[in-house]
């Protein structure tokens, strides 16, 4: 019966600057898009439950739910540019987009 010896352990490896500024990057772009993705749940599900209300006759409380999902989605927004560590908050391309669901909602029980 031939023994094997155990392999050598390796000393970890000690990343450089660049790596870990790189790593964190990376870090932070990964929880953004997961935590947009969760949210983004959010603000499609209130469009289509006020789609679901304004059939039922309650046209009021389905442009608040529209209203809210508006709110909800420039706060995911603002949330993942904070996550990102952007320097600044408000975005000219990102504001609007964060308004679509909304909008769209809106379109949707006119």
């Amino acid at each position: 019966m031939t023994q094997q010896r155990p392999s050598p352990r390796t000393q970890p490896r000690i990343m450089t600057r660049e790596e870990t500024v790189a790593l964190d990057r990376v870090r932070r772009r990964i929880a953004a898009l997961l935590f947009v993705m969760v949210a983004l749940h959010g603000v499609i599900g209130l469009a289509v439950v006020a789609e679901v209300i304004d059939g039922q006759g309650d046209r009021g409380r389905a442009v608040a739910l529209l209203v809210m999902s508006g709110v909800i989605g420039i706060i995911t927004s603002v949330v993942a540019r904070l996550i990102l560590g952007t320097t600044r908050i408000w975005s000219p391309f990102w504001f609007p987009l964060s308004l679509v669901p909304a909008v769209v909602g809106y379109v949707w029980i006119s």
